[in-house]
């Protein structure tokens, strides 16, 4: 749903990054935190009109105001704690380019809860979004788990809300 590329150029990621890095850091934004958010038909609407480059009306407005802030400031705060980290068969390795220092863990903590932050502000106004456009997916999942799901983004885990179903499983 959005290239490295725009990630790079809408957030402090610098443009050498490897872009085999970053690809499973946009997946992972996308299952965890938007797909919750918009529920799995809305998402697969989505993800198909993208890849069709049909999207239009409320689903692009959706898309361009909410789902790529969401995905550039939520992407960047997770490949910001484990961008530097190589792990391949001889182990797993820190990189550190010559001339450079390395930030300290709490400084790339606090800068990765920033750009959560930033995610967390879209995803209170995509919700918001979400109950006034009248898009018959997100309806029907609103109607489905009888409640807006509040999605919050905290550490890189997604904290949802959830309800006991008939059967005593949890439903997310």
């Amino acid at each position: 749903m959005i290239t490295p590329q725009e990630v790079m150029q809408f957030t402090p990621l610098g443009g050498n990054i490897d872009i085999d890095k970053i690809k499973p850091v946009i997946f992972d934004a996308q299952v965890t935190v938007i797909e919750p958010l918009l529920g799995t038909n809305l998402y697969n609407k989505i993800v198909a009109d993208f890849e069709a480059d049909t999207l239009a009306g409320s689903y692009l407005i959706l898309y361009d105001n909410y789902l790529k802030p969401i995905l550039r400031h939520q992407i960047f705060a997770e490949y910001v704690e484990i961008g530097s980290y190589v792990v391949d068969n001889g182990g797993i390795f820190k990189h550190q380019p010559a001339d450079s220092v390395v930030v300290e863990k709490g400084e790339v903590q606090y800068l990765a809860q920033t750009q959560r932050a930033k995610a967390q502000m879209y995803v209170q106004r995509a919700e918001r979004y979400l109950c006034i456009a009248n898009i018959p997916e997100y309806a029907e999942y609103t109607a489905l788990n009888n409640k807006v799901h509040n999605v919050k983004l905290s550490g890189g885990w997604h904290l949802g809300s959830r309800k006991r179903l008939n059967n005593d499983s949890l439903e997310y």
